[in-house]
């Protein structure tokens, strides 16, 4: 009997699975049917094709998607930039390349035994099917665009990050045309506007800054706003390596009080040693799985009060060339970063009224401008979600959300965990929604070894083989 693997969404996280189930399953009968809206696979948001070659915010020598072969991604872009090397910054178009790459080259080593297939589509519904004579649930998805239905013994959720949560105060620009909600479809007006207001000032706000600059005779006067107005740190060609005594001070930290002092003090240790804060950052990130199932619900409601915009803006960091272009916009007084609260957005004669108040301060100030971007980052709440697919898994009880908002809840094995508590057999999620259990899960390193163990245990081997 051939067992089918849907998998739904065909980014990274969709993709690379596809590939390691494909390069694992020997001469075992599999069946994997992976769904995603967009002809290209493997790219997702983060490594489309798009008219500005943004970069890839961590250098090509720490972003292979197989974690035995270090340098494979770097290898992959020396063959089209051969004088690349383990720091440089590269397009993140490329790294889509690569993904998709590795799934040509696992379709073509394949056993005969397993079957492969894309369906461009949105899948829509989820259900699962009552149990056959052998006792065995299946699922059916249907997709968008004439109800057509896949059947699936499995099915993998890889749903990537979910757009910027609303701004309630854009609701007055409804329908108006002054108001961006996703800062990856900038309207072709935006780019000839006067001025903008970009709300958020992490690296999505770096990254349209980019764009709106890209043609330097036609550069708006950018404002950006958010509650602190912190930017994100610059990378450096650090070397992350151990810190002997760091586990130990780690472990004694049993508060985000104690947490945050601790890694404090091993950054001014690191230092004046010689070293870079950026390791201490890397070393508490890969801490970070082990480190927040240990924090209670309060500890962890307290970090995201207070800590994790510092935590953000020093664990996602911008390239150089990418700061360098800010600090020039800023220079020439066409980007302006502002802290404080947005009030009101109140659209007045084809241009919009920005009221807010800057942090610290008492009086209300007000900008005139011709378009409002939202790139405040992904909206982790799921009741928030839009997406029909999953609406109808959290009326249907067989997905929840964590306390905290932060994404899905999952099991030990990434079996979703229904309404009930319980685990979902042969429903599964893997993406940055699991750092509702692990924090940490948005970047390749963390990813790419969820994928693995995910694979792993779809295929009950004790390992998937390597290469992307």
């Amino acid at each position: 009997m051939v067992e089918r693997i849907v998998i739904v969404g065909a980014g990274f996280c969709g993709t690379l699975l596809a590939t390691l189930l494909l390069r694992s399953a020997r001469h075992r009968p599999l069946d994997v049917v992976l769904i995603g809206r967009d002809a290209a696979v493997g790219r997702g948001v983060a490594y489309a094709q798009r008219d500005v070659d943004y970069l890839l915010n961590v250098p090509a020598g720490r972003l292979s998607a197989d974690p035995a072969d270090p340098l494979q991604f770097l290898r992959f872009a020396q063959d089209r930039a051969p004088a690349a090397d383990a720091e440089d910054f590269l397009p993140r178009s490329w790294y889509g390349d690569y993904i998709e790459a590795g799934l040509r080259t696992a379709l073509r080593g394949a056993p005969s035994a397993a079957r492969f297939s894309i369906r461009q589509a949105s899948a829509t519904a989820l259900r699962r099917l009552p149990a056959d004579a052998g006792g065995r649930r299946a699922f059916e998805v249907t997709l968008a665009g004439g109800g057509e239905t896949v059947g699936a013994d499995a099915v993998v959720l890889a749903l990537g990050n979910p757009p910027p949560a609303s701004l309630p105060a854009a609701q007055a620009l409804a329908g108006s045309g002054l108001y961006c909600a996703d800062p990856w479809q900038l309207p072709a007006r935006f780019t000839a506007a006067r001025s903008l207001l970009i709300v958020g000032n992490g690296l999505t706000m770096a990254d349209v800054a980019l764009r709106l600059s890209a043609d330097p005779r036609r550069t708006p006067v950018l404002h950006t706003l958010s509650r602190r107005g912190l930017l994100p740190q610059l990378q450096t060609e650090f070397r992350a390596g151990k810190i002997p005594e760091g586990a130990a001070v780690l472990e004694e930290a049993v508060s985000i009080r104690r947490l945050f002092a601790a890694s404090r003090g091993l950054a001014r240790r690191v230092e004046l040693e010689g070293g870079d804060w950026r390791e201490v950052v890397t070393f508490v990130r890969h801490a970070a799985p082990a480190l927040w199932p240990r924090l209670s619900d309060a500890e962890k409601r307290r970090f995201l009060r207070h800590v994790q915009c510092h935590w953000d803006t020093h664990r996602h960091r911008m390239p150089p060339s990418l700061s360098a272009r800010l600090t020039e916009l800023r220079r020439a007084g066409t980007l302006e970063i502002n802290a404080g609260r947005l009030l009101s957005l109140t659209p007045e004669h084809g241009r919009v009224r920005v009221c807010w108040r800057p942090r610290g301060g008492d009086a209300a100030l007000d900008w005139l401008v011709d378009g409002v971007i939202n790139a405040t980052g992904s909206d982790y709440a799921l009741e928030h979600s839009t997406d029909p697919l999953v609406e109808g898994l959290l009326a249907a009880g067989m997905i929840s959300a964590d306390a905290l908002k932060l994404g899905v809840r999952t099991d030990p094995e990434h079996a979703l965990i229904g309404a009930d508590g319980r685990s979902q057999p042969d429903l599964y999620y893997v993406g940055p929604q699991l750092r509702a259990s692990f924090w940490e899960a948005t970047a390749v390193t963390e990813l790419r070894d969820h994928v693995r163990a995910l694979a792993r245990h779809l295929l009950g081997t004790s390992s998937a083989a390597g290469g992307a």
